[in-house]
């Protein structure tokens, strides 16, 4: 089963938008509930990564949980933009054989392959999933570590092709973004090494390109942990989502005026 680029469901005018969940089974029964009380009637997730598609039986579980709990809530379908935190040998080689279409993981769960442009309502929408790792060094290639989780030039080209669109959803976030996000790279709590912060800059200038080409009024991403927002000189929004566990994991775009509401 193919999903079509028009994305939209009658009536449909509000979407949630979900932060990192790292296939924390807890963490779902939790935030679907909480979405479902705080923003009756909706009945699709717009997932920015990390979500884990992660093989074996843990890949499964937590799969057979966010169809279970979105199920009872009446949510309809998760359309996830890939992270950083993925197995992209998985996805790479589901995305091999449908090309340019989003793949279909559960009941309810889809992959957006890079550069994939969808309509809801009258919105244009386009994901862009990837991320560098900055612990990569600690990680083993190809068990939690995979070398295409960064998007390339040519994803870039490839995104890019189309002209603008309304709203950009990425993993990674852009340069010059939120107050929380800059702050925490220029301060580098964690320690990451030189060759950490540049593998993550090559990654982040990509992203910053396709911002800077398609122009959306939004942007939504995840990958840093943090809950913050900003307006910039332009009018356009940038939302980063905490991860799973913390506040402001959830959040509700309109898709009549393009307003969001944190949830939780």
């Amino acid at each position: 089963m193919t999903l079509s680029t028009d994305l939209s469901l009658p009536g449909e005018t509000r979407v949630a938008i979900a932060g990192d969940w790292h296939a924390n089974t807890f963490w779902v029964q939790r935030a679907i509930p909480l979405l479902a009380r705080q923003a009756p009637g909706i009945r699709t997730i717009l997932h920015v990564g990390d979500f884990a598609f992660w093989p074996g039986p843990e890949g499964q579980s937590f799969l057979d949980t966010v169809d279970y709990w979105c199920r009872s809530a009446g949510i309809e379908r998760v359309l996830v933009t890939p992270g950083n935190h993925e197995d992209w040998d998985r996805l790479d080689a589901e995305f091999a054989q449908h090309p340019g279409e989003a793949v279909r993981f559960s009941k309810v769960v889809w992959a957006l392959p890079r550069g994939y442009r969808f309509t809801l309502g009258s919105r244009t929408l386009l994901s862009f999933g990837g991320g560098a790792s900055l612990d990569y060094a600690s990680r083993r290639i190809g068990k939690t570590w995979w070398l295409s989780e960064a998007p390339t030039d040519d994803d870039v080209a490839y995104a890019i092709a189309g002209g603008p669109v309304d709203v950009l959803i990425t993993h990674e976030p852009i340069n010059g973004g939120t107050v929380a996000v800059e702050m925490t790279l220029g301060s580098n709590p964690f320690g990451w090494s030189d060759k950490a912060l540049v593998y993550a800059a090559a990654s982040r200038d990509r992203v910053t390109k396709v911002w800077e080409a398609v122009h959306p009024s939004v942007l939504t991403h995840g990958h840093m942990h943090l809950a913050d927002q900003i307006e910039l000189d332009d009018g356009r929004r940038v939302y980063s989502l905490a991860n799973d566990g913390e506040d402001r994991n959830l959040g509700v775009l309109d898709l009549m005026d393009l307003g969001w509401t944190w949830v939780g």
